[in-house]
């Protein structure tokens, strides 16, 4: 197999799964570019749709909640008081616990075979969701579709750390996270659908039926088709294969390592850098737990159920555009990614002020503000992209990524609770709590940028004085360090982008 090791594998001290691949990638010098580019597109044609449509169905199944709102789940469940909002917190309980175990096993098995397992079985639980008739069923289902949704995010991470090079991840990345608001957009459209059903049963149990059988027809789909890496991939042949090892070489982070690296977990949890990722991943979160919501609010300002459903299209209009408007944009700006991230926080600013500032008889303008929220999605893509580039050596990726989901999680939890039930449907609060997390995500990812900028510019200043061919000699060391499993800390050619 391509994966074993042979002799130059183990002289070369690489430890990456690649094994071989990555032997002959190394000694086969820089990539044709011509080949780079035949290699490229055959990824982008057989992998991104997957992750994309995948994506897609995970937020329209993870907001499946919302929808089902405001067809009747509330009063056949016998919820009461704050049981909505744990309901829709409880998914990330069982996200929250199965967070690191999931990271774990990513690591030491085959990545896409795992996340296509994890996605027949959650649209199997998705199903589920049909039979329940109280608060501890509802949230019983909630919570173990969170444990099996849980690897898909950092899956997908590490999917494209395997196929892309640090250039095209960020518009990569954008792609797949954009179809959060392709998501958003389909499953407004099928939930006004689903909502003109005349059956036996409740409308909402039709949400959940029909969602998670075209989930478990999807998971096989992805089980089937979707390759491991690039030594298991069966539409390339052997030369492609080194040809996509080579391309990811100047990523210093190699393609996956199966070992556990005691020295890198402390490098991770002791890592300013990785600490202020978590900390942006939660102050966004809150905001996203908050939306769950979101469906109930236009409620609130007097429109009905079908209609409810219909004005969420252009919140989710505004996703879409926003999210592959400025991915695309920071794969074609150089260092302005967390700029940008920036940015993108500004709308909903503005939104959460009319939301709150407006009075209740302007239902047009507040709705308006609603919309505005679609912008901040963007944030969370920015993270996303900056754990797959900015993070070497797998032990230290994967807690890292852990930290990133975990803190996601506290957020997702945290922010539902804002929104008390004593408040409906203004929920004053619970606009503030999405207010201050935007405007900390802001804050965030300019103290985030300036740790980047910092540690650049002092190992650049480190090769003051050598000459050229130290330098050719130490980037020769960085490529085969990415493949060694050394962290970004201790190569010293990694440079973070911004």
């Amino acid at each position: 197999m391509a994966s074993e090791k042979t002799a130059e594998a183990v002289a070369l001290g690489i430890e990456d799964e690649a094994g071989t691949l990555a032997a002959r990638a190394l000694m086969s010098g820089v990539v044709d570019h011509d080949a780079s580019r035949k290699v490229r597109r055959k990824i982008d044609f057989r992998i991104l749709p997957f992750l994309c449509i995948t994506y897609a169905l995970q937020f329209i199944d993870k907001t499946s909640l919302g929808y089902s709102s405001v067809y009747g789940i509330i009063p056949d469940n016998k919820l009461q008081g704050q049981d909505y909002s744990w309901a829709s917190s409880i998914f990330y309980f069982g996200y929250l616990v199965a967070e690191y175990p999931g990271i774990a096993i990513i690591q030491r098995f085959p990545v896409a075979k795992f996340l296509g397992v994890n996605v027949i079985l959650w649209g199997a639980i998705l199903m589920t969701t049909a039979a329940c008739s109280s608060f501890a069923g509802l949230a019983t289902v909630r919570f173990i579709l969170g444990m099996v949704e849980a690897t898909i995010s950092p899956g997908f991470v590490a999917v494209t750390g395997i196929w892309w090079t640090r250039k095209e991840q960020a518009g990569r990345s954008a792609l797949w996270i954009s179809f959060l608001g392709v998501g958003s957009f389909v499953g407004t459209l099928l939930a006004y659908g689903i909502g003109h059903i005349q059956g036996g049963l409740s409308t909402w149990k039709y949400i959940y039926l029909i969602l998670g059988s075209i989930t478990i027809v999807w998971g096989v789909v992805f089980t089937l088709f979707v390759p491991d890496g690039p030594a298991s991939v069966k539409w390339l042949d052997e030369n492609e294969k080194v040809v996509a090892v080579q391309r990811v070489i100047e990523n210093k982070t190699g393609t996956k390592s199966r070992r556990f690296v005691k020295d890198q977990v402390v490098e991770a949890v002791t890592d300013p850098k990785v600490i202020v990722l978590g900390l942006i991943s939660f102050v966004n979160a809150i905001a996203s737990g908050g939306l769950s919501f979101g469906s109930l609010i236009i409620q609130g300002l007097g429109f009905d159920a079908l209609h409810t459903t219909l004005l969420n299209l252009p919140l989710s209009a505004v996703q879409l555009v926003a999210q592959l408007g400025l991915g695309l944009l920071t794969a074609r700006i150089p260092s302005s990614r967390l700029h940008i991230g920036s940015l993108a926080m500004l709308p909903p600013i503005v939104g959460t002020v009319l939301i709150n500032q407006l009075q209740a008889t302007n239902s047009w303008g507040r709705l308006v503000g609603v919309w505005l929220l679609g912008t901040y999605p963007v944030g969370f893509m920015i993270i996303l992209g900056l754990l797959s580039t900015n993070i070497a050596g797998s032990t230290k990726r994967s807690v890292a990524s852990g930290w990133v989901f975990v803190c996601y999680c506290v957020g997702q939890i945290a922010g539902p609770q804002f929104f008390k039930s004593t408040e409906a449907p203004a929920y004053h609060n619970g606009i503030v709590a999405m207010l201050c997390g935007f405007i900390l995500n802001l804050v965030l990812n300019q103290i985030l940028r300036l740790l980047y900028v910092f540690e650049n510019k002092k190992r650049d200043k480190a090769l003051g004085g050598k000459s050229r061919e130290e330098i050719s000699d130490m980037k020769r060391e960085s490529e085969l360090q990415g493949f060694e499993d050394v962290t970004d800390t201790d190569n010293v050619m990694f440079r973070y982008a911004l």
